[in-house]
């Protein structure tokens, strides 16, 4: 399962703005070797705009742990992660990705209900998912 999570983590490496995309590939395997000298790494750690790596993640809904991987990645070379900004931007995303139209196309679309919308917003994402999956 760790590996499914890192692996969507890359496919979605370059989750910020361009000048400062978090390139996975490059910072996670300096984060496991606990290296802090990988200079790329650090500087798209350090140069990253969290508040758009969380919108991304929210949009595609990603769960919250997706951060620990990304803060993993970049701790292990100094830098640090705005957690606030991510999740400002993260719940932001989520605003979309938890919508009831969003429910709806995922369901017909064959995916489960996913249990990452906060409570606010879970409400209207399992009603389109439940019309979605009725028309299936």
């Amino acid at each position: 399962m760790r590996f499914i999570s890192f692996l969507l983590l890359v496919i979605l490496a370059g989750c910020s703005q361009p000048a400062a995309q978090i390139d996975l590939r490059t910072a996670a395997p300096t984060a496991r070797a606990g290296s802090q000298g990988d200079p790329v790494a650090l500087e798209r750690c350090r140069n990253a705009n969290w508040r758009a790596t969380g919108y991304r993640h929210g949009l595609s809904g990603f769960p919250l742990s997706a951060l620990k991987d990304v803060s993993d990645a970049c701790d292990a070379t100094g830098a640090k992660v705005d957690r606030l900004a991510y999740s400002t931007g993260r719940l932001e995303g989520l605003t979309l990705f938890c919508s009831t139209e969003n429910g709806y196309r995922r369901a017909l679309a064959g995916h489960p209900v996913d249990n990452i919308c906060p409570p606010s917003l879970k409400e209207a994402y399992e009603a389109g998912h439940a019309r979605g999956a009725q028309e299936i």
